[in-house]
């Protein structure tokens, strides 16, 4: 196939898919501002339910502590709904990130409690995939992609012991900014499928990054929390992407589209927390 033939039928692809996708697309357009609006008035509801709660709740002030979250992250993107014919299982290397948070947690008299964890934190991963570009040129590297979010994870605490305790709850996380670095390592380079992500105009993006309206994102997240002392606890927790971060579809060499994918975030976390009363 010469390149001219190539080219014009990639550009049928993109068209076809877009055509496909066009009238998700439109919906999310018109309603995005609105659910992004609903979203933050949700979180910003519950956050101001959960404060009350704690006021009204700290009548014994030995069961309100405040402090510093700083943690170290294990963070991977997964690619959920991957065609059957790509024998490779892993679509992304994890990378190291970091979290620094602030915390105010409540316990109760009983075995439970419920905190409050606003902060900043950086997560990721690492393409192992071939892609597109705009130019529809293949590109046979690896590629970093880094998100750098405000987070707010809402938990409730259950005490096992007065050392140990569980949590469970939801992070809610809005996306400041985000960048794909290239590396100099190659890939599978198979040559024989693709990765491509397609906008709304028609053509191929650069890099497989989330779209500019696609910010909001919530996440599942469960841990382990072990009292060292009165001022130090040690946790390990996992969260897992309830949201989808990116959409992206498969090419043949011949530029015929075989599978759509999703794209989520999850990560492995270890946190130190310090009390500051």
């Amino acid at each position: 196939m010469d390149t001219g033939e190539g080219a014009y039928r990639l550009k049928k692809l993109t068209k076809g898919l877009f055509t496909r996708t066009k009238q998700t697309t439109n919906l999310t357009t018109e309603n995005e501002f609105i659910y992004n609006y609903l979203i933050m008035n949700h979180i910003r509801n519950f956050a101001l339910f959960a404060l009350i709660f704690l006021s009204f709740t700290t009548i014994e002030a030995q069961g309100l502590s405040y402090g510093v979250i700083i943690g170290t992250d294990v963070s991977l993107m997964k690619m959920r709904n991957v065609p059957k014919d790509i024998e490779y299982t892993s679509m992304y290397a994890p990378i190291l990130g970091f979290n620094v948070n602030g915390f105010i947690s409540y316990k109760s008299k009983s075995f439970w409690g419920i905190s409050l964890e606003p902060g900043f934190i950086r997560k990721g991963g690492v393409q192992l995939f071939d892609y597109m570009n705009s130019h529809n040129m293949a590109i046979h590297y690896k590629v970093r992609n880094e998100f750098n979010s405000l987070e707010l994870p809402v938990l409730f605490d259950i005490y096992l012991n007065e050392k140990l305790y569980m949590s469970a709850g939801f992070e809610f996380e809005y996306r400041l900014s985000e960048k794909a670095i290239m590396t100099d390592q190659v890939t599978w380079n198979d040559q024989s499928f693709f990765v491509a992500k397609v906008l709304e105009n028609h053509v191929l993006a650069d890099d497989i990054l989330p779209d500019d309206n696609n910010r909001l994102s919530y996440s599942g997240l469960v841990g382990l929390h072990y009292n060292i002392n009165r001022k130090f606890d040690l946790g390990l927790r996992y969260g897992i992407g309830l949201k989808e971060l990116i959409h992206v579809s498969w090419l043949d060499h011949y530029g015929d589209s075989f599978g759509e994918s999703n794209v989520f975030n999850n990560y492995l976390q270890l946190i130190l927390k310090i009390r500051l009363n």
